[in-house]
């Protein structure tokens, strides 16, 4: 298994898996806007050519009174095929040194009240659960 970038070339094996880890997705325009965009990574484990599981960061700076840089991290995939195979562990570890190497100073990322087994996950690598409420408004 690697862990690389996502290319250009790989955006419809891309797309095939958020499809299918989260039941739709966006174009493949939108995902080629985020891969140009250089705040956002989208790293991409392969087993050969295949694309088996996947996680965006975005980088930002929390307006706090030292502007702290920060991860958030989102649409961590892996192939249903290939759950339990310690692959989402592998890549948010690199992800997670990445992060220490560029000098962020957290990570954040929200996930389902109800996703027990990625709660589960994300507390095996170093998360924990935070005491907020989150807001939302469709525009």
């Amino acid at each position: 298994m690697e862990i690389e970038i996502l290319k250009p070339t790989d955006l419809k094996s891309y797309k095939e898996l958020i499809d299918e880890c989260f039941g739709t997705s966006n174009d493949l325009e939108k995902y080629q806007k985020y891969n140009e965009n250089q705040a956002y990574k989208i790293f991409v484990v392969k087993e050969g050519t295949t694309i088996i599981g996947s996680a965006t960061q975005y980088a930002l700076d929390l307006f706090t009174f030292d502007f702290q840089p920060c991860l958030m991290l989102f649409n961590v995939a892996v192939r249903m095929d290939y759950r339990e195979k310690q692959i989402a562990k592998y890549l948010l570890s690199h992800i997670i040194e990445n992060a220490r190497k560029e000098g962020y100073r957290s990570i954040l990322l929200t996930c389902l009240d109800t996703a027990y087994p990625a709660h589960k996950l994300y507390e095996s690598v170093g998360f924990t659960k935070e005491n907020s409420l989150k807001y939302a408004m469709v525009l």
